[in-house]
């Protein structure tokens, strides 16, 4: 009658390597994915924002005054980042993104830039203006040349 002894140092040491190389394929690929995923839902939060600020000018005559200057949720600036009170981006809330204004009597830009610290950081920032024209900074060198019109990957 033979007894089971366990497993060998070498299967062990296979079994960690197979591991260890699932993890390191997967693991970019996971990375990837999650990135996608923030940056469409900032995407979402500037389309969102932008509704927003169509109802503002709806009311009020005018894009101006959707900024938050002073850190209080209201609107009391035509540049800066979106009053609580117009939008309140979800990316914005996590921490991910953080969307400005800049707004005028007749039109508004609307961006979104990575937060100092976020996962997010080195992956461009984004923008929409009341036209519908949108653009991303994909290779994050600060600049919107005519190659990074649009939101597509």
């Amino acid at each position: 009658m033979r007894r089971f002894r366990g497993l060998t140092l070498i299967e062990v040491l296979v079994a960690v390597v197979i591991l260890a190389v699932l993890a390191g394929l997967g693991l970019p690929a996971l990375k990837a994915y999650s990135d996608r995923a923030y940056r469409s839902e900032a995407q979402g939060d500037l389309v969102a924002c932008a509704l927003a600020l169509e109802r503002w000018a709806g009311v009020r005559f005018t894009y101006q005054g959707a900024a938050d200057t002073d850190a209080d949720g209201v609107g009391d600036g035509d540049a800066g980042p979106i009053a609580a009170e117009v939008c309140a981006p979800r990316s914005a809330a996590e921490g991910r993104y953080r969307i400005s204004i800049s707004a005028g009597a007749e039109g508004f830009a609307l961006a979104a830039h990575p937060e100092a610290g976020s996962v997010m950081v080195g992956d461009g920032f984004m923008t929409l203006d009341e036209a519908g024209n949108r653009a991303w900074d994909r290779n994050d060198d600060g600049e919107l040349v005519a190659e990074e019109d649009g939101w597509e990957y």
